[in-house]
């Protein structure tokens, strides 16, 4: 799979969708790189805090593309 664009009416592109193995080898790029401050703790704090009280919000695929075709 090539990488692939999400574009507007105006055709300006909003979102990327690229193969999983390019997401994770970027993810794990960002996170040995990434010095890990007070704020981003607290960040993650927060994430974790959020799933353990169940507002932790995920969106679907269908939610997506709901999103950019309608209901």
């Amino acid at each position: 799979m090539n990488t692939q664009f999400i574009i507007n009416d105006k055709g300006e592109k909003t979102a990327v969708i690229i193969p999983i193995a390019e997401y994770e080898d970027m993810l794990h790029q960002h996170h040995s790189d990434l010095e890990l401050t007070d704020e981003y703790k607290s960040m993650i704090d927060v994430m974790l805090q959020q799933e353990v009280n169940n507002e932790a919000q995920y969106v679907s695929l269908d939610s997506i593309k709901n999103n950019f075709i309608g209901k």
